[in-house]
């Protein structure tokens, strides 16, 4: 893999300016936890999805706080927010019980951290906020979430805003809202999307995004987030084999509705749902002629590579599992969804992908019916 000269290149470029966060799950709160450990920080403002949620700030000591496996307690504060009233932003200050101004100012970077299936729906509000020099970074599971976020909210190429993947495997727990425990230290691996979006067919994958994001060059200054930037070939690979591990982890443990563990009872259909994987995988014309794809992407290494993650994590329940339990919508359209999508588009052959999507949102609508 290569790490990005461009980036490197236009490091000084921008001054810091504004990060917003939107979704402040376990991820968005890590995330907003980083950007407050930059040297020299630009200002974050959180974006609350729910106005209460400014009591839950205060609740806390008006601080995010992050727990590490030793014991240690690291708190940040001097965030902004916005909280979120009939589809409008507004700026919030936490010593006020109500919303006060509108937000119509630009927005520079904004993480989005918020479930793959909420991705337009949570947009939408920011849209006239967005501009082509904005930047949004995807810290989400799964995949194709940009492909609807262009066809919903930015058809045309020259109004889209810059994307960036983000690939976090951090292991983080959110205890309550701004409370988060660091469960296990890994690495977030982030990368520019081409500017015409993740390009298909013949599409070009050479057209980068027009500016420079200060997040881009911020969260690789943060040790405990250990963020490295990557080229875009380099950082689809990465995201795919996340994607690999989610789509034979998430399914399969959520109808069995049991930990990880669970998969390594049941070798053979790993093996022939890696092999499916795998073949969608070496046909993506994104990567085509990219150097070492077949190899690495071949069904003996994909399920080394696979397997070896989750043989890691065998105690953990997966997020599928408790959305099932809370008979939440899961994110199964964009994790095995993604397979059976491409796979199709391709000529690939997904019956165990297309068969897993189908028994998991049949359970799920059989489980929301029955609450």
């Amino acid at each position: 893999m290569r790490l990005s000269p461009t980036w490197r290149s236009i490091a000084d470029a921008t001054t810091p300016g504004r990060v917003h966060v939107l979704g402040l799950g376990s991820i968005g709160t890590f995330a907003a936890h980083a950007l407050a450990e930059v040297p020299k920080p630009a200002q974050v403002t959180l974006l609350l999805h729910r106005p209460n949620l400014m009591d839950e700030y205060v609740r806390n000591g008006r601080q995010v706080l992050l727990k590490t496996r030793q014991g240690e307690s690291v708190a940040c504060s001097g965030y902004e927010f916005e909280s979120l009233q009939d589809e409008k932003w507004y700026r919030t200050d936490p010593s006020l019980k109500m919303s006060s101004k509108p937000a119509f100012d630009t927005i520079q970077d904004v993480i989005l951290c918020v479930k793959t299936t909420q991705t337009v729906a949570a947009l939408r509000p920011l849209v006239a906020r967005l501009t082509p020099e904005s930047s949004i970074m995807f810290l989400q599971n799964g995949a194709g979430m940009i492909e609807d976020v262009n066809e919903h909210l930015f058809p045309e190429i020259k109004s889209r805003p810059n994307y960036i993947t983000g690939v976090i495997s951090h292991g983080v727990t959110l205890n309550s809202p701004f409370n988060i425990t660091h469960t296990g230290a890994a690495a977030t691996s982030i990368g520019l999307v081409p500017r015409h979006g993740a390009p298909r067919n013949n599409e070009s994958s050479s057209i980068l995004p027009r500016v420079s994001s200060y997040i881009t060059r911020a969260l690789p200054r943060v040790p405990r987030f250990n963020c490295r930037t990557y080229d875009w070939p380099d950082i689809l690979q990465i995201q795919l084999e996340k994607l690999a591990v989610n789509a034979v982890s998430n399914p399969l443990c959520a109808l069995s509705n049991t930990v990880t563990d669970y998969v390594f009872t049941i070798p053979e259909i790993c093996r022939a749902l890696i092999s499916e994987i795998s073949a969608v995988a070496q046909a993506l014309p994104e990567l085509k002629g990219v150097s070492g794809v077949a190899k690495r992407f071949s069904p003996e290494v994909l399920g080394s590579t696979v397997m070896t993650i989750l043989d890691q994590n065998r105690e953990t329940t997966c997020s599928m599992v408790w959305d099932m339990r809370a008979g939440r919508e899961t994110e199964i359209r964009y994790i095995n969804g993604y397979w059976s999508r491409r796979g199709r588009e391709l000529g690939v052959l997904t019956p165990i992908n297309d068969d897993l999507v189908a028994r998991i949102e049949a359970r799920t609508a059989e489980l929301r019916r029955s609450k």
